[in-house]
């Protein structure tokens, strides 16, 4: 038997409960980082460090900075870096190194204390950590293939392995699941996603899961071992699985073309990074573990793109950082630092004018300086106009932001008081509107 409690549409409407709103995003400006390239940025949290890898072939050393960006140290002893990643309990800094070996250093004092050299024809570029081995990812140069190698110790010959990803291997793994590895091959479509366990003698393959996506960019896999995050081209939105399994766990939303993702080491928050974004569109949303409802956002300006694999994360999800670059051959590297506790560096628009009446036959001339310290940027224009005895106001200049920071001009001053404004507005209404005057009186 039951009972019918009739309700008015008003009452259902009162008593259903609200959907979570997502988090506005904060905007956020970059900060360029002292280096001439970038390949991998590695998080050390207990130091006070970001460790940058600035790629192979340049001679170009290890980079160490605070965790704002500003330059510690370059390594001149460890150059041509391909990635790099610190040990779980944080005494050793891994590196791949000129794409022949890996090189591991005590992370306090950035000396090398062990290498691990790849066999002859293969290309060795990135490299994990996963219980006591040490794995590295190779393409094919000459080996027969691409693949992983697996050391169980410097000084021994790696383990070859080529029965999972052996094209182009993305690997990862996490403190949580000693000896495991996530891997799958970029390069080609679909993805095909492998669990590989390492710790034995052999590897072998624990968990498969293929057509994950197409154009594999990253694996996350969370610090306490329970799932991955993929990030690929397709489709719009990351994906994560269980470990080792790797059936269905949550979709973090993207919305758009995904980029990137990482974790907190506490593993209770994820950000998650997204491509092709426009003004006022979050760059990096950050997650609560299984939440389809981001806790924070923050936007990047339009044409300042989040680069593949920079997102880290503190280690209770308060903190969180990223690098983007302004420009298509990302000769820009610009480091974000964000977070519920850690408020972004906001968009500052910082203009000014002064004026003076030149001497002897030129006192009827206006001599005029521009100065500004931001935005900076070939695609930002200031406009300044003149307004004699309360006129209307006419421009008669403009010019770009640039690097200059200073732009000198002249003007035929009139009878009167002549009032110069000088403005800035930002076409994508990132940057907020921004003038300055001054005044001379004929």
């Amino acid at each position: 038997m039951f009972t019918a409690i009739g309700l008015s549409a008003g009452e259902l409407l009162t008593a259903a409960p609200a959907a979570a709103e997502p988090a506005a995003p904060l905007k956020s400006v970059g900060t360029q980082l002292p280096v001439d390239d970038l390949r991998a940025i590695e998080l050390d949290e207990a130091r006070g460090r970001l460790y940058i890898a600035q790629g192979v072939g340049g001679g170009l050393p290890l980079v160490v900075t605070d965790l704002d960006g500003r330059l510690l140290n370059r390594v001149t002893a460890v150059a041509d870096i391909s990635d790099l990643v610190l040990s779980d309990d944080g005494r050793i800094l891994y590196a791949a190194q000129d794409f022949n070996r890996i090189v591991a250093l005590d992370a306090a004092t950035l000396t090398v204390i062990a290498s691990y050299p790849a066999p002859p024809g293969a290309h060795l570029y990135t490299v994990e950590p996963t219980g006591d081995k040490v794995v590295g990812g190779f393409i094919d140069a000459g080996i027969g293939s691409g693949g992983l190698l697996v050391w169980s110790a410097p000084g021994i010959p790696p383990v070859v392995y080529t029965e999972g990803p052996n094209y182009h291997p993305i690997i990862d793994a996490s403190p949580g699941a000693p000896g495991l590895l996530v891997a799958g091959d970029t390069g080609y479509s679909p993805v095909s996603t492998y669990v590989i366990d390492v710790a034995g003698d052999s590897p072998r393959i624990v968990g498969r899961r293929d057509h994950t996506g197409s154009n594999l960019i990253d694996y996350a896999v969370s610090p306490d071992g329970t799932e991955v995050v993929e990030t690929v081209g397709y489709p719009y939105e990351h994906h994560s699985y269980r470990l080792p399994d790797l059936a269905d766990a949550t979709v973090y939303p993207s919305g758009v073309y995904p980029q990137d993702a990482a974790w907190s080491a506490d593993s209770s928050t994820v950000a998650i990074g997204r491509a092709s974004t426009a003004t006022g569109d979050a760059d990096v949303y950050l997650y609560a573990k299984g939440s389809t409802v981001p806790t924070y956002a923050v936007d990047f300006r339009n044409g300042d793109s989040l680069w593949e694999g920079t997102l880290l994360v503190n280690r209770d999800g308060t903190r969180a950082w990223a690098v983007s670059s302004t420009d298509p051959y990302q000769e820009t590297q610009l480091l974000h630092s964000f977070g519920p506790a850690h408020p972004p560096k906001p968009p500052v628009t910082d203009l000014a004018v002064t004026a003076q009446v030149g001497s002897g036959k030129d006192k009827s001339v206006a001599q005029l300086t521009v100065t500004w310290s931001s935005p900076i940027g070939d695609d930002n224009y200031w406009w300044i106009t003149a307004s004699t005895n309360g006129g209307a106001e006419r421009e008669f200049w403009r010019g770009k932001l640039d690097a200059s920071r200073r732009y000198t001009l002249t003007y035929s001053l009139p009878r009167g008081t002549t009032t110069f404004t000088v403005r800035y507005r930002d076409y994508w209404q990132f940057y907020p509107d921004g003038y300055a005057t001054a005044a001379l009186q004929r």
